[in-house]
This record gives structure tokens, sequence and C-alpha cells, in this order.
């Protein structure tokens, strides 16, 4: 059964029914918004509780919460939309490296709008029509994805049936005006992918003999390099500012462009690429998520995990790093063609 399910939200405790019911409040789209909780779905102090147990001395009318949740599809006599999967006081992990984003999964929609790199798909959301904005490189037909980068037309026309899972956006004239992102688009089977996004590419380089490897990059492996490396990230995630955070370790401002490959993506928010800067010589570029995109598309609030792999395709510029910085460039833009 298809279900409208929605991740990292944050809510209000509007009543509380000893032992183990409370009723959470929030808005969506303008308008408020109940949802049912039950003591078996609470986290407390790290806990799961059991649902012998009570919310009294955890609860109280008032706090606030932060929640996962789907649609509640029975009759409710609370006069719920929503039911709470999981709950509490505590905000989750990934909250502190990504922004809230309210998200869909196994969605049931049609194609309303068809270009050969990407489209639209219309789904009803809470008795609402909504866009969602699909491109080539998460499209999936019978559990694969289709060979190089054919147009979508030869699989697809307007008003076929497709499913998707999606995170909300802004809509913009990029994304043809749609208030979703696609994150993995399929007709048939839905394929099986790590994280909730498809990845967009492997490894293609026409310049490089098969001799050439990470190893010529500069002396550079997949293993020589962590997180822990780089000075800005052991900063607080709120309080980093790419732009501000990467300048000191900048040379000057001179762009150089050109083609490149991910190499290793290390967290949600950064990677390190290869590009060529002469024939079989490979140097090493470091991207943050602020300044990479898939198409026009921005990345600044996903998941670079979910949106590249490893060997990804990226049209790069960047500057030259001071030599105490762990990658020689630095990417002052990112970009995976779909």
């Amino acid at each position: 059964m298809t279900e409208k399910y929605l991740f990292n939200q944050t809510g209000i405790v509007e009543e509380i029914f000893l032992p183990g019911k409370a009723i959470l409040t929030f808005a969506l789209h303008n308008k408020a918004q109940r949802v049912l909780l039950w003591v078996k779905g609470f986290v407390h102090q790290g806990k799961n509780l059991d649902k012998s147990d009570t919310f009294a001395g955890k609860l109280r009318i008032g706090e606030r919460i932060h929640f996962d949740c789907h649609v509640y599809d029975k009759e409710s006599s609370d006069n719920c939309q929503w039911y709470a999967a999981r709950a509490s006081k505590e905000p989750p992990e990934e909250l502190h490296i990504r922004p809230t984003v309210p998200r869909v999964i196994n969605q049931n929609g049609y194609v309303s709008e068809l270009d050969p790199g990407k489209g639209v798909i219309l789904f009803d959301f809470y008795e609402e029509e909504q866009r969602v904005f699909f491109m080539r490189s998460k499209f999936y037909l019978f559990g694969k994805r289709p060979a190089g980068k054919r147009s979508l037309k030869e699989f697809l026309s307007e008003n076929d049936p497709l499913q998707f899972d999606a995170e909300m956006c802004e809509a913009n004239d990029d994304n043809f005006n749609c208030t979703w992102f696609a994150t993995i688009v399929w007709k048939g089977k839905k394929p099986q992918v790590s994280g909730i996004n498809a990845h967009i590419g492997v490894m293609t380089t026409d310049d490089v003999s098969a001799d050439d490897s990470a190893s010529n990059a500069g002396g550079v492996s997949r293993e020589l390099l962590s997180a822990d490396e780089f000075p800005s990230l052991s900063r607080p995630p709120g309080l980093l500012d790419y732009r501000h955070s990467y300048k000191t370790f900048e040379v000057n401002g001179t762009i150089r462009e050109g083609k490149g490959n991910v190499l290793k993506l290390f967290n949600e928010e950064c990677g390190i690429a290869l590009w060529m800067i002469h024939r079989n010589t490979w140097e090493t570029v470091f991207f943050h998520r602020k300044n990479s995109y898939l198409d026009s598309v921005s990345l600044s609030s996903f998941d670079l995990q979910e949106s590249f792999s490893e060997g990804t395709s990226l049209d790069i510029s960047a500057v030259p790093a001071i030599p105490e910085f762990p990658c020689r460039w630095i990417a002052h833009k990112a970009i995976a063609r779909c």
C-alpha cells in the first residue's frame, strides 16, 4: 500500500491522555495538522518506551517534539490526520547536519511535462495536487537505469503512471516551479539502491589509459584522506559558512575549469574529486554541497551522499589551495550533468 511519510518534523504537544496517548500539532502548507502519538513510539532519554510505559513525568503539554509520521488512514475520534511512527524531545542526529526537509516515499503519480533530460510528475498530497521535478539520472525502468544519456521520451510519455520518492523543495523556474524534488523515480519494479537517491553515474574518462588510477593523482588514494583532515569541518555545522570557512585556504582567486570525477564522499556536506590537469596527471579537488549542483538544481540543502556517488562525472570550476590544505584545489562550483 502506498503511504505518505513525513520525516524530521517539529510540533507541539497539544493534549495528553495518560497513561500512553498524546496529540501533537504542526503546520503543513500553512494548515494545522494533528498527529496521534502512542507511548510505544516515544524515545525518552535515548530509550524506546514500551507500550506498557506512561507519559507521566516524561511529556508535558506545550513541549516541542521532533517526529516522523505517516498518514493515519483510520477513523480517528481525535481528528488526527497523521500517526507518529517515532518521536522524541531531542532532535535526531541528522538534524544537526541537514535542514528539516519533508519527504515522501512510494508515491504514485503521472507524467505531466517531459523534456529529454527532465520532467514533472503530478500527485495527490493530502487532497492537494502537487508538482514533482525529476531528472533522467533518477529514473529507473523495471529496476534498472537506462544506459547512457538517452532521452526520457524514449521511455515515457505524458500521462504515464510513475512511482517515486521525493523531498520538498522551493519552487523556481529551474525546476518547472515544482515544490518537490524526486530522489528516485521508477516504472515497474522499484530498484535496490543505497540511500533514498539513485546513483547518477560511473567513472568515464575518455583520455585515460587502463593503467591510470588514483595512485597517479599526486599520491592520493581513497584511504589517505578523511573528514578530520579538513580544518573547518570540526566547527558546529550550524556555524559552517562555506565561502568564509574555505576562503582562507585559497592561494588566489584564479579559476580553472575542467572535468573530473567524484573520488570520495566524506559525509552529507563534502567530498573530493579528481580532475586531469595534464594527460595522465590528476589532482584532487575539494567540493562542498553549497556549491554543488545537479544540472541547475542546487544541492545546498540536500545530502551529497544521496545525490552523488563515487565516479560521478563533474564539471568543475576551482581555485588552487594552499599547501597545508589536504587537496590541491577548492571548487567554487561542481556540477553533475544529467
